[in-house]
């Protein structure tokens, strides 16, 4: 499903280099559990439509250094609406907003999100300002990709 989804049109040139194979996918999002990132699909009306996931940068050195990120209880999170039904609903923001409130801030340990759509993703970019996140800073992530580093605070999202 997440390779499908991936190869859609409206989410190639974003995910495609990352899932060109199902176990490129596998591999990526450490789906067999040997990496440790969070894993989650969304549902409406009890139908797939997209995934969301997170990682602590305390877990990957190599991130926190390519994205200059000194908190290690910082998270990164990947948001994808996978079904092209869903997509350009307004279903983004409040879907990023419920998994920071409901599954990742509830460790209180956790303390800010950054999140980091490619420069040229302007309807991810909005999308996430939309739900609160503000720019920090552009740099290449580990494809060389020019990406749009946001972030928003745990204190930010529950005073919303």
């Amino acid at each position: 499903m997440l390779h499908r989804w991936f190869h859609a049109p409206h989410a190639r040139r974003w995910f495609a280099a990352r899932g060109a194979t199902v176990a490129d996918v596998t591999e990526e999002y450490g789906l067999d559990g040997s990496v440790p990132i969070h894993v989650y699909i969304v549902s409406m009306d009890g139908v797939p439509i997209g995934m969301v996931q997170w990682l602590r940068f305390g877990d990957f050195d190599w991130l926190m250094k390519d994205y200059d990120v000194t908190d290690p209880q910082a998270v990164n999170c990947d948001v994808l609406i996978g079904e092209p039904a869903a997509t350009h609903r307004g279903l983004g923001p409040p879907m990023i907003l419920r998994f920071l409130r409901e599954i990742v801030f509830e460790d209180p340990t956790l303390t800010t999100c950054i999140i980091d759509p490619e420069v040229e993703n302007a309807i991810a970019i909005r999308a996430y300002e939309k739900a609160g996140f503000r720019f920090v800073r552009e740099v290449n992530d580990d494809r060389g990709a020019a990406v749009h580093l946001m972030e928003l605070g745990r204190a930010a999202l529950m005073s919303r």
